[in-house]
């Protein structure tokens, strides 16, 4: 048994307003439309709907039956369409961008403002969690934009190249680092080290460039969170790279010794990224817009210090 919805309207209409007239002009087509398709309706069903009694079309116990069971159907359709035509306002209302938790504290809210200056009435929802957290969400359409550490294998995310950042070795002001001028690479083997979690971009970074310079460092342990790490550091338990921004309060405040190491910055690639088969929203392609001049701004200074 099949039931088509567009006869299960038809049916719906002509059984409530009494009337396959009446019907056929809610549902703007003729009235021998409704009928035919109140026929091939029972024709579908083997059963009568209507009873016809002089010129007036009475439902049959099986039609009273039916025309339950439509009305509350048509009363869900209705709702459900309600919720769709409000969300699809709302989606273009709203952008939401994932990125790393120190990028939200130290890259978004310079952007954000300058988006919200422009777009006032957009509604921006940021979420945070690891560079593979934040794509694994874009592919899942959780989010319409990233901003995350660059990341290997992104096949199924376009990726556009957006900033640099900056990080360094962290240690505590007690360590034997501490005392001298430069730090390098290959001091570090057989140092325990505090590395961020799997799916951190900055880890990847900081991996590779250990492996370029052939250290294998001796992890010491694993951690999502950069408040633990620099708890770590202070009580001299271990040594990490962080994100500058992310120790400046604590070198400031004598708590940790930042140093910037002999073979040169240390620095992440930051990327936008957007699955590939998704049609960007407008808010999403203003944002774009937006930090493309700074983009090249930022690639122009990069360029001159390098002179």
């Amino acid at each position: 048994m099949h039931i088509n919805l567009n006869q299960l309207r038809a049916f719906y209409l002509a059984a409530r307003e009494k009337s396959m007239t009446k019907a056929a002009e809610a549902l703007h087509v003729t009235q021998p439309a409704v009928t035919m398709q109140i026929k091939s309706l029972q024709n579908n069903l083997g059963i009568q709907l209507f009873r016809k009694n002089g010129n007036e079309h009475r439902l049959t116990e099986a039609g009273t039956v039916l025309f339950s069971f439509a009305e509350r159907i048509f009363l869900i359709v209705g709702e459900l369409e309600n919720v769709l035509r409000t969300r699809g306002d709302l989606n273009r209302r709203s952008l939401t961008i994932g990125t790393t938790r120190g990028f939200a504290r130290h890259i978004m809210p310079e952007l954000l403002s300058r988006f919200q200056d422009r777009f006032p009435t957009v509604r921006v929802s940021l979420k945070v969690g690891s560079s593979q957290d934040i794509a694994d969400g874009l592919m899942a359409f959780k989010y319409d934009l990233g901003i995350i550490g660059r990341l290997p294998d992104l096949t199924k995310l376009e990726v556009v190249p957006y900033n640099r950042e900056e990080f360094c070795l962290v240690v505590s002001p007690q360590h034997r680092f501490a005392r001298k001028k430069s730090v390098s690479l290959r001091d570090l083997k057989n140092e325990p080290i505090i590395i961020r979690e799997s799916g951190s971009g900055s880890r990847q970074a900081v991996l590779a460039m250990l492996d370029s310079y052939d250290v294998k460092p001796s992890v010491l342990v694993e951690a999502a969170s950069v408040e633990f790490i620099k708890e770590y550091i202070i009580k001299g338990l271990g040594i990490a790279f962080l994100y500058k921004p992310e120790v400046e309060l604590e070198a400031k405040m004598g708590l940790l010794q930042p140093f910037d190491v002999e073979e040169g910055p240390i620095l992440l690639q930051t990327d936008i990224v957007y699955p590939k088969e998704a049609e960007l929203s407008p808010q999403a392609r203003n944002f774009l817009r937006l930090i493309e001049p700074q983009r090249e701004i930022e690639g122009w200074q990069r360029a001159s210090e390098s002179l």
